[in-house]
Parts: C-alpha cells; structure tokens; sequence
C-alpha cells in the first residue's frame, strides 16, 4: 500500500464522518475527561467548563485529527485547558464541591467519606499545577510515565520528579487531617 492510499484510509471521506466519529469521542469519552478537569481545576463548574471549551476548539479544527483512536488527542486537550485555566487570575473562589463520594453504609460513614474526599482534593487543589496534572494522570488515569510526558511537554524523568514531589507535598497536607483521624490508643478500662 503506497504513503497516499494510507492517508486516504486515515482521513475519514466526508464532512459528515468526521462530525459522527467526533461525536462518538465525545460522547465515549465526557465522563473521564470532566473527572481529569476536575481533579486538575478543582470544582466541578469550572471541570464543565474546561472540557466544554477543550471540545470547541477540537470541533473547529476537527478535519485534522484521526477521530478513530482519540482518547489521548482529548485528554491532551482538556490537560491542556485546564492547566490554562490555572494560570489566569481568580477573581473570586467558587464554593467548594464536596460532592461526589458513592453512598455509604451510614449516615454518618457518608459524611465521613464525604469529609475525606473534600480534604484530599482541597489538598491536591492546593499543589503547583504541572505536580497536580502529573499526578492526576498517573493516580487516577494510570498513565504511563511515557505518555504522561507527552501530554504534559515534558520529560520522563521530569514527570517522575513531578509525582514524586506532588506524592510527599500531598502526604504532608494530609498528615494533620490522618493523625485526627487515628482512634485513640487509650487502654480500655474494664469494670472493676
């Protein structure tokens, strides 16, 4: 097969294939692209509002990507935006979602979920943003370190460095919030 026939087979024919094969990305991949928006920027409106603008921008430029593997072209994108929101000025904090935990046993085990999901992501909020996007996509996209890099710009071992250093910032936010939470080693006292 000669180099031509093999970009006709990757470029899709027609104006309305593109449109259906990006459609089908969006709707295969809204989900973890909105959960990797919203570990990186932090609340779940700004998370809509990153991935909504990271699917405009590929929409209008659409006819110059292969839309039949698009998982890291889309997660590149919303990386991208998101740490793009970062860099702009806040004018005011949003409230904070604390939102999101799966149901618990108890009423009150679902608040201390609830509780323990809000301070980890306040946590990882409060990281340097290039230390929080390596993370977010190592933790919770289980990237590997390879493609982490060639989303984020950088290099491998920078990506190593970056997780590293984001593992033992995030250990250390978290310390006072798990040594509140240990039980107490007190001896129980038995009915004498």
């Amino acid at each position: 097969m000669s180099s031509e026939e093999e970009l006709e087979q990757w470029q899709p024919a027609t104006d309305q294939n593109v449109t259906q094969l990006f459609e089908k990305a969006v709707a295969l991949h809204t989900k973890r692209l909105l959960a990797i928006a919203r570990s990186i920027v932090g609340t779940r409106a700004s998370a809509e509002d990153v991935v909504q603008q990271a699917f405009m921008n590929l929409y209008q430029h659409r006819h110059r990507y292969d839309w039949r593997e698009p998982g890291g072209l889309l997660r590149r994108t919303v990386v991208n935006e998101s740490l793009r929101i970062l860099r702009q000025p806040r004018m005011a904090a949003l409230a904070d979602e604390t939102g999101g935990a799966g149901p618990s046993q108890t009423p009150v085990g679902g608040m201390i979920e609830n509780e323990s999901v809000a301070q980890v992501r306040r946590a990882i909020a409060r990281l340097p943003e290039h230390f929080r996007a390596a993370l977010v996509l190592c933790e919770y996209e289980n990237m590997p370190y390879a493609q982490i890099a060639e989303t984020l710009g950088a290099t491998v071992p920078q990506v190593k460095t970056w997780i590293h250093r984001a593992r033992r910032q995030l250990a250390e936010l978290l310390r006072p919030y798990a040594e509140q939470e240990k039980p107490s080693r007190r001896p129980v006292k038995t009915g004498e």
